[in-house]
């Protein structure tokens, strides 16, 4: 009853009403066309009383220009109550002036507010009998082995997770549901705000103090706060409740003050865009995500009798019907079966991005059967026809107003989007038909506008109601807002129902959207046992909240950063169902967490131990495929794969803490980064080893990654692509001392070689002294810098960052022992920008003493050649130590100057950071060195990072170019009291991650 309640106060309140004027009429106002907000105007001038204040309506205004917007509202002496920033500014402006609107420059069109969302039920009459989708009892905690994870102590303690939906906290302050759902939340938890209603008003869903008002609230909401402490008991619950769109983007914003990271929003919404991604929802909810929200959205329960599409030809002649049939009868009459009926909208999406003056004008016609006939058995057949005015009649979808209200007509030719009928509520008087109500809409093309040369894609999709038998269309029915939208950080949730099935519930929406993208992103159990209902809980609506509470166990386990890392990993944490990859049914698949992994045990000194040769064990690009079968790419962006090292390439089974890789991401689509980090050990989106600041090229990075359960990595594909995975050597650990396998850091970096000549630098022998560039396809031997700090026995390798720079063409340099050749390449480079890497280069003397030429660089393209020595590696034959160990630790940032306030450096600024003792990376007191990756982003200009723990050196650590976000490998050596400098040669951004240090 209740739930009846709120879908009609939402309605009445919200606008959805038609206007009470004639087509003609509204044609006539001019740039005012929206039926609602004529239907709103006419409704505040009829309440006036006579010498009382002129009424005032809300309405949004559809501008990129919020500025200039704002200050016409108040030069109407109207009061802006919201915005959504580049989309829509929301205001309360006397009836009068609202006109005047329409005419500022960068308005496009003016209307009633949108409701941010409404309840779509899990009880929508429908016709299924049997099959997926009836609901069944079931427990989404241990379907979804979240049950062991709780009890691992994992449970969403810390997690903050916000709930958009509509709440009758009375039913949640009664000792069972407090038993599920905790106390209800305090007034700092909650969030209510209606623009379209304000408080005192009883009809408001907010009390005057901002809380929620329970009077209009709904069952819906509670039952979804139970999901969510069903899966993550420990989370804490913040909740809202919002009317306009504009509300909602004020919600987001006291979420993301409050420290929430977790929003799921289990509602429907009209339709607000062309279904790509681009509406005024889902700019809601790119804000969400660039504060570092995650957004859980149900997919929608419109899979079956809620959806259709049909293709309008372009010779439909003006004053012409669509024909509804998609055989090759003629249908004009489009019946839908319901005591009352919600549509979501009527939308040709072809035609958003037409200018005005091409996009078709649609008018919506409302008919049912005609009173007083006697006979209705012609409307037992479902596909009957009706006569206009014989026995069909006009159907008023307005009886509050004067007259027979059955049209709908916004003006598409003055600004109003290709979509009529949106969140539009109708009742017809008849109880005919297996669901007590028969009604039929038609589309007429208005006369003066055509079809254009390619034909309408004409959708219709209702909330409530059954569309006409059989006409329904499954295929693209998810293309709503929020569902479609394309931000990292939204996950849409389909339905499995029965729970512990393996069969998407029919009900459950299903992409693509209108630009082809799938959706919907993941699938989750519903259908299960609700205590707040008192019988079984389907829908989409309940398999979002699964979600978003496994999305809360994840993070309470430290393995998901907040926003579009932890979209990945759910996304990445399924069960393939249906066709193999992603589908339009299940997204990725059905969400199942892991095992719980175990605790990592005790870290211990580990050596490096090099391959004789560099061993790749994967390829992703399927022209040159290595590794597992199905890890070929190109891979979509926030793809997660894991990859299993140990007993590969070389590796050994067991005994390994760490694997040092040239991680190389090849063909990416997009700017961004990859991340190299411990399966299940590390944070997604905790820290990054490669970025690609330009789409496209090879790109690759040193780095040194701890093994992590079952011996695997993980690697974070944020901009997608393809990837090459080349492990050059492992750290065996279980090590007291060791000769070899120790890396010693060079207190002060040396520069072995320049091909530049800078300040006297070391040319190799073949330049006879005269600084050139390296030709295409020549070897330059690396002459040992003359009072190099490395010790002339002892050492096996040396630790060097290579650069490229100045080059003629795209090309890649090969750090070799001198007279081998390596299969992989080092450094990959354009003539964009200086490119370095940092690589572990074993000597071709082996523990001979110095005598020059010990490791080469090959390069396939002219460029200058430098190579920067920060360190080396011992061999069998050095003296026994402790000192050089490693130990790998969970990957962590010690730096990032972008937050929590921005602070990058200033051109030729040098700053010194702490690494040890910290809380994370966990670096000890007395550690000799650290493995790192270092990052620029975004510089003022090209230049260099220098990262040093002593007297600053010759050498560099990083080049970038202006603009341009960069990251390199590094080995860094650590000062006495754990610090190191960063200097930066030009203004910009510093991130430092550190993955593990040696021992003193």
């Amino acid at each position: 009853m209740r739930r009846a309640r709120t879908a009609f106060i939402a309605f009445a309140l919200a606008g959805t009403v038609v206007f009470t004027t004639t087509p003609a009429a509204a044609r006539e106002t001019g740039q005012i066309s929206d039926p609602k907000l004529l239907s709103a105007i006419a409704a505040a001038n009829a309440q006036r009383l006579e010498g009382g204040p002129e009424p005032t309506v809300t309405v949004e205004l559809l501008t990129a220009g919020a500025a200039t917007a704002r200050q016409a509202v108040v030069a109407a002496g109207g009061q802006v109550t919201g915005e959504v920033p580049g989309y829509v500014v929301q205001a309360r402006v006397p009836v009068s002036h609202v006109a005047e609107l329409a005419a500022v420059p960068g308005v496009r069109y003016v209307q009633a507010p949108r409701r941010a969302g409404y309840i779509t039920p899990p009880d929508r009459p429908t016709r299924l009998t049997s099959g997926p989708g009836l609901g069944t009892t079931g427990d989404e905690v241990a379907i979804t082995n979240a049950d062991e994870w709780q009890a691992a102590g994992y449970d969403g303690t810390d997690v903050k997770v916000g709930i958009v939906d509509f709440f009758d906290l009375d039913q949640w302050n009664t000792v069972d549901q407090i038993a599920e759902n905790g106390a209800v939340p305090n007034a700092a938890h909650q969030f209510c705000q209606d623009s379209e209603v304000p408080p005192p008003s009883v009809f408001s869903y907010c009390n005057s103090n901002g809380t929620i008002n329970s009077d209009n609230g709904d069952t819906h909401g509670v039952a979804v706060a139970e999901i969510v402490k069903d899966m993550a008991p420990g989370a804490e619950l913040y909740i809202a409740t919002v009317a306009t769109v504009s509300d909602l983007q004020a919600a987001i914003t006291w979420f993301s003050t409050n420290g929430v990271t977790i929003i799921t929003r289990s509602l429907g919404s009209a339709y607000d865009g062309p279904g790509d991604g681009t509406g005024l929802l889902d700019a809601v909810v790119d804000y969400a995500t660039s504060k570092g929200i995650t957004w859980f959205n149900s997919a929608g329960n419109d899979g079956q009798d809620a959806y259709m599409v049909r293709s309008v030809p372009t010779n439909l002649g003006g004053n012409g019907y669509v024909d509804f049939d998609s055989g090759p009868g003629t249908d004009t009459w489009l019946r839908l079966d319901g005591s009352c009926i919600l549509l979501d909208g009527i939308r040709w999406a072809n035609d958003w991005y037409l200018p005005t003056g091409q996009k078709t004008d649609y008018l919506i016609e409302f008919w049912q059967p005609k009173t007083g006939l006697g006979d209705y058995s012609n409307f037992d057949d479902d596909h009957y026809n009706p006569t206009a005015n014989v026995d069909a009649q006009h159907l008023d979808i307005d009886p509050d107003a004067s007259g027979t209200q059955w049209e709908l007509d916004a003006n598409q030719r003055t600004g109003a989007n290709p979509l009529e009928a949106e969140d539009t509520y109708f009742c017809p008087s008849n109880f005919l038909g297996p669901f007590f109500g028969v009604s039929f809409i038609r589309i007429k093309r208005n006369f003066n506008t055509l079809v254009g040369t390619t034909p309408d894609n004409m959708e219709i999709a209702l909330a409530f109601g059954l569309l006409e038998l059989d006409y329904y269309d499954t295929l693209g029915s998810a293309a709503k807002p929020v569902v479609d939208s394309k931000s990292v950080g939204l996950v849409a949730v389909g339905a499995v129902d029965p729970p512990a099935g393996t069969l998407i519930a029919g009900y459950s929406s299903q992409g693509p959207t209108t630009d082809g993208r799938i959706k919907p992103d993941v699938s989750a159990p519903s259908g299960f046992d609700s205590v707040a209902y008192g019988e079984t809980f389907a829908g989409t609506s309940a398999a979002s909240p699964v979600a978003a509470g496994m999305a809360a166990v994840l993070q309470s386990a430290g393995l998901a950063a907040p926003g579009g890392p932890t979209a990945a990993l759910v996304k990445h944490f399924v069960t393939d169902l249906g066709p193999a990859g992603p589908d339009n049914a299940f997204g990725t698949g059905k969400i199942l967490l892991p095992a719980v992994p175990g605790s990592p045990g005790v870290t211990t000194n580990a050596k490096y131990v090099p391959l004789e040769s560099a061993s790749r064990i994967l390829d992703s690009r399927a022209a040159f495929h290595i590794g597992p079968a199905e890890l070929v790419g190109p891979f979509d962006p926030e793809t997660i794969v894991d990859l299993t090292v140990l007993n590969t390439g070389g590796v050994p089974a067991s005994g390994v803490s760490a694997v040092v890789i040239n991680l190389t991401s090849v063909n990416t689509s997009k700017t961004g980064y990859l991340q190299a980090f411990p399966y299940l050990r590390a944070a997604v989106g905790g820290t990054s080893t490669l970025n690609i600041s330009t789409a496209g090229p090879a790109r690759p990075n040193f780095a040194i990654v701890p093994v992590g359960v079952g011996g695997k990595i993980s690697i974070y594909l944020h901009a997608g692509g393809n990837i090459l995975v080349d492990v050059m050597g492992y750290f065996e650990d279980g090590q007291t001392t060791s000769t070899d396998g120790r890396f010693v850091a060079l207190a002060d970096p040396e520069r072995w070689m320049d091909t530049r000549g800078i300040n006297g630098a070391p040319l190799p022998d073949v330049f006879s002294g005269t600084p050139r560039l390296a030709a295409g396809g020549e070897t330059l031997v690396v002459p040992t810098f003359a009072t190099t700090a490395v010790p002339d026995t002892g050492v096996s390798a040396l630790v060097v960052n290579v650069t490229a720079a100045n080059a003629t063409g795209t090309g890649y340099l090969r750090a070799d022992p001198n007279g081998d050749a390596g299969p992989h390449s080092t450094v990959n480079y354009t003539t964009a920008s200086a490119s370095a890497n940092t690589a572990i280069v074993p000597l071709s003397n082996g523990d001979q003493l110095f005598d020059g030429g010990e490791i080469s660089v090959f390069a396939s393209v002219g460029t200058n050649v430098i190579v920067d020595v920060v360190g080396y590696i011992t061999d069998d034959t050095a003296a026994i130590a402790s000192t050089g160990l490693f130990r790998p630790i969970t990957p962590g940032r010690a730096l990032d100057t972008r937050f929590p306030t921005a602070n990058p450096f200033a051109a030729g600024e040098s700053r010194t950071l702490g690494l040890t003792g910290l809380p994370e990376p966990a670096v000890p007191p007395g550690a000799a060195g650290v493995s790192a990756n270092l990052t620029v982003v975004a510089p003022s200009a090209s230049g260099y990072l220098k990262a040093y723990p002593n007297a600053e050196p010759g050498t560099s650590s990083l080049n970038f170019a202006t603009g341009k976000t960069v990251a390199n490998g590094a080995l860094v050596g650590l000062s006495g009291t754990g610090t190191i400098t960063l200097k930066m040669s030009a203004g910009g951004n510093v991130i430092v991650d550190v993955n593990g240090y040696f021992l003193a």
